[in-house]
């Protein structure tokens, strides 16, 4: 039977993905690994594996305890526009804008065609966003305009995540979407929308 850890698995990965947001898969040293946990190499690679297999951890960690949080508290059930709006609004703002960007955007970058943690993972945590933008996206503009709205919305997001990354936004891009947003809200305010929302076929 192995050794119980001395450590907490989630204050570990949370470290580990700074690590691999600051610097990337490859500029990951171990000895950057090492300082930012606090553990030695050996005690992270009896744990996870390798360095592979920390970063598959540290990746999951992030989607579910950061990415994923964030797509509950602004995109849920019931968001509006609004909400999506504060949504990329906030990725001008620390702690989000840190020059750092997202550990799933950074990864799609990173990561070879042919890699199998792609498909496996980063894929499905960018498509998760993007439903996530589109589910708002239909119910508030309608299927009419949803797909147009989520397209542009989602080379919007991309763009201001890897912008941020390389320290670039502005206010130039901060005015951008404001003027989607209130492009959208013309489109979901329209009556020709509303009367389309309305309408209830008689049973």
């Amino acid at each position: 039977m192995g050794r119980p850890r001395s450590f907490d698995d989630a204050d570990v990965l949370d470290a580990a993905m700074h690590v691999f947001r600051r610097h990337g898969y490859t500029g990951a040293s171990v000895a950057r690994l090492e300082e930012a946990t606090g553990l030695t190499v050996g005690s992270l690679y009896n744990a996870f594996g390798d360095k592979a297999g920390l970063f598959r951890a540290a990746f999951a960690h992030y989607v579910q305890a950061f990415a994923r949080q964030r797509l509950d508290h602004w995109l849920g059930e019931e968001a509006t526009l609004d909400d999506l709006e504060a949504y990329l609004l906030a990725l001008f703002d620390l702690p989000l804008n840190d020059g750092f960007g997202c550990l799933i955007t950074n990864a799609a970058v990173e990561m070879r065609p042919d890699e199998t943690f792609l498909t496996g993972a980063v894929w499905p945590a960018l498509a998760e966003r993007t439903e996530r933008i589109d589910d708002v996206l239909l119910r508030e503009v309608g299927p009419d305009h949803a797909r147009e709205a989520g397209a542009r919305l989602a080379l919007m997001t991309e763009g201001l995540l890897l912008l941020a990354r390389a320290r670039r936004l502005n206010h130039d891009h901060r005015t951008a979407i404001v003027a989607e947003f209130s492009r959208l809200r013309e489109l979901r305010d329209s009556p020709q929308h509303n009367r389309r929302r309305h309408h209830h076929p008689a049973e």
